[in-house]
């Protein structure tokens, strides 16, 4: 695994694209609420989003660059390459608020279990 750095996500046209794969969540600017499957998400929860992203973005940068063994930074990398498609997955049917809002819940306490790892 080359020891290569770059951004998991991005946004164009104002859609979130993972790995290139464009998601059906929406981010129209910074301060505006994040927007998945037509369903606008309140501050706090695209808050939490924005950060859930981000903290995967770093996590995944980190374990790339800093890991030395190679098993254990396979094996990381893949984890946090399963929890991004897994979001992927989550919002590609319509869903209604409260769903969306337990599946970044979900994702959140993933994301967390892992972080714990890390440490």
């Amino acid at each position: 695994m080359e020891n290569t750095t770059g951004e998991v996500y991005h946004i164009s046209n104002g859609y979130v694209y993972i790995f290139d794969i464009k998601t059906k969540i929406q981010v129209k600017g910074e301060f505006e609420p994040v927007i998945i499957n037509d369903v606008a998400l309140s501050e706090n929860l695209s808050m939490k989003f924005k950060y859930i992203l981000g903290s995967l973005n770093f996590m995944f940068n980190e374990t790339i660059t800093t890991e030395t063994d190679t098993r254990k930074k396979q094996s990381l990398a893949l984890r946090i390459i399963k929890l991004l498609l897994k979001i992927i997955h989550m919002f590609e049917g319509s869903a209604n608020p409260k769903d969306i809002e337990e599946m970044i819940h979900q994702i959140d306490a993933e994301r967390m279990e892992f972080k714990l790892v890390l440490i």
